[in-house]
This record gives C-alpha cells, structure tokens and sequence, in this order.
C-alpha cells in the first residue's frame, strides 16, 4: 500500500493496536533533503514497543483561561503523569486547574510572551516526555497518544499538522492561513524538508534534547523556533496529522502579522547560525549527517552569537591550530 498523491517523496508509518481494534496511528518522518534513495514508498508497520511506557509531562502555557481550563484538564489520557502550568492570568484559571486537577503543578512567569511561559514550563517538567498543548480548547488532548507514539519508536520530537491528511483547522482565518502557507514553504526552502504547517503549538519532545535546543524566543515564535532548532541539531522528527476546533471562549492574543514578522525573523537568524556554525550554503542532504559532521550532534547546542563575538567556523579552528603546531615545531631544536 502507498501513499504518494500529497506526501511526496515523504515516509509514512503506521501502528496498530495488538488487537487489531481501533483506527492505526499514522505519521509521517520529516527529513533534511526529504526521501533517501534506499527508501521504499510503503507504509512501513511499526512493532510494537518493548521498551517501558515513558512518563509524560504535560506543560500548558495559560493567561485567563479560566473558563477553559476545567474542560482541557478533565479529558486528559491517563498516560500524563505530571501537568504543569505556567500561568500570567489576572482571573481565577489558577483556582479553576487547581480543582480540576489537585495534583497540578503551577508556575508563575512573570515575563510575558509565550515564548518565556513554554521556556519556564519545559525547563520544570520531569517526565521522560513532554508535550505543550494550549488551554484554550482548540487542541484536543485526546490527540496526546498519537504524538507520544513516534518517540515511544525511535523518533525524538514529534511536531502536529493542521494541514497533512487527517489534519485540519475549523479555527484559522483566511490571513493566518495565507501567511502560515508562505511561512512553511520559506522553511522548507531554507531547511530543505517538507513540512506542511509550521505556526503550531502542540508538539511533543524527548527529554533529554531540550537542553540542546538552547531556546531563546519569548513570544509565539518560539513553535517555530523549536520545530527549526530541532531539525538543525539533527533531531529525527516526526509530523502527526491534528485537527484545531475553535476556542471555547475568549479572544486569542495573537497578532497575525506582528507574529508573522517575528517568526520570520526566526528563521532567519537560525539560518544564519546554521551557516555559521559551519553548515551548508544550500539545504542540508541528510536529516542530520551536515549537521552532525560540524559539530552539533544531539546532546549538543549550535553556538549562539553574542554581543561583539564572531562564530567560528571549525575549518578556521583546524587552519589556527594547524598554524600553531608548526610555528612551535620551527622553534623546538630537533633531539639528537
């Protein structure tokens, strides 16, 4: 069976449940420079995982969203085993998630933006994975299983869709759609994969990446930066069709070209940074083979420019070091 009439070039995979009952999880692998040679087009089956089930972290970034909050938090899957809350609100959701939910952990983050709320909520959390979702209703937490699987199977971030087979929006304007369309295929350019959304929030990670992600971003273009950051640093992605309803109440604070422009802006510099770090002038051939033969294999951050620094490619380290082992070597009398 194949599947190549929207996909592409791309892989997709399948699970399903031991016994056969229920709809199969679907994805599909995002990688730099898209389909490898060797690949076949086959809907490749999943085994089923041996590896123990991981602890997941749920983490919510909220600002009054109390008359929200009750409903997201009581259809959790019983696979979460700590949320997390990172709350700026002037309204009682703190009360509202506190009686839904005794057991959840809420964080105060006084800088505002998204951005820095998702930063304190990552950066808290300790489940083996973890999964940022929104408060508003528009992302289902029914969906949660279908982005943890991927990484329960070899994968290391799993990003959802909007706009692949399976997904949707019943919620986006024609504007945000527009510019999330140009937004996607200028990644895709710059990166050299295949994405079909970009400007998402629920997204699910392993653990022990987060660190290498370095994140900085303070506002809505820190889904951005997490989705590029994690393809440059070699992460093996996964993309999940998700389906985004309408909010349940209350107005969105997000500001489609203000955002738009920032996101931009994002893709840019870390593109920059790619380059400078030594990466290719053109999109990367591999997932992670560019990537990882310049230095920034998983576990390991690409260098960030500071005020008044310049980066350093590894070929004018190796150049600097070969030029000082043979001026020492012309000083040093030869034994006899």
């Amino acid at each position: 069976m194949s599947d190549t009439s929207s996909q592409g070039s791309e892989d997709w995979f399948e699970q399903r449940s031991a016994a056969g009952e229920g709809a199969p999880i679907r994805f599909v692998e995002r990688r730099m420079g898209g389909r490898r040679r060797s690949d076949t087009r086959l809907h490749a089956e999943m085994p089923q995982s041996l590896l123990p089930a991981p602890s997941v972290s749920l983490v919510i970034p909220t600002r009054n969203e109390a008359r929200n909050v009750a409903d997201v938090l009581g259809r959790l899957p019983s696979m979460v085993t700590e949320v997390v809350l990172v709350d700026a609100s002037s309204d009682v959701t703190k009360l509202m998630a506190r009686s839904s939910r005794s057991d959840i952990r809420i964080i105060n983050e006084p800088a505002p933006g998204k951005g820095n709320a998702l930063r304190a909520g990552l950066a808290a959390a300790h489940g083996d994975v973890l999964v940022a979702m929104d408060a508003d209703g528009s992302m289902s937490p029914e969906e949660i299983p279908r982005f943890v699987h991927p990484l329960e199977h070899g994968f290391d971030f799993t990003k959802g869709s909007r706009f692949m087979a399976g997904g949707g929006s019943l919620d986006i304007t024609p504007v945000r759609r527009a510019g999330n369309r140009a937004l996607v295929e200028a990644a895709n350019l710059l990166l050299g994969v295949r994405y079909t959304d970009l400007c998402y929030g629920f997204f699910a990670l392993r653990r022990i990446f987060l660190e290498s992600l370095d994140l900085r971003s303070t506002g809505f273009e820190i889904e951005t930066e997490i989705i590029v950051r994690a393809q440059l640093i070699g992460l093996r992605i996964a993309e999940v069709p998700s389906v985004e309803l309408p909010r349940r109440n209350g107005e969105s604070s997000l500001r489609a070209v203000r955002d738009g422009t920032r996101v931009l802006r994002t893709l840019l510099m870390e593109r920059r940074l790619q380059r400078a770090a030594g990466g290719a002038g053109g999109p990367l051939s591999e997932h992670s083979g560019e990537v990882r033969r310049n230095g920034a294999a998983p576990g390991t951050s690409l260098p960030r420019q500071g005020a008044g620094e310049r980066l350093v490619r590894p070929s004018e380290r190796s150049r600097s070091r070969d030029r000082s082992v043979t001026e020492g070597a012309r000083g040093r009398p030869m034994n006899s």
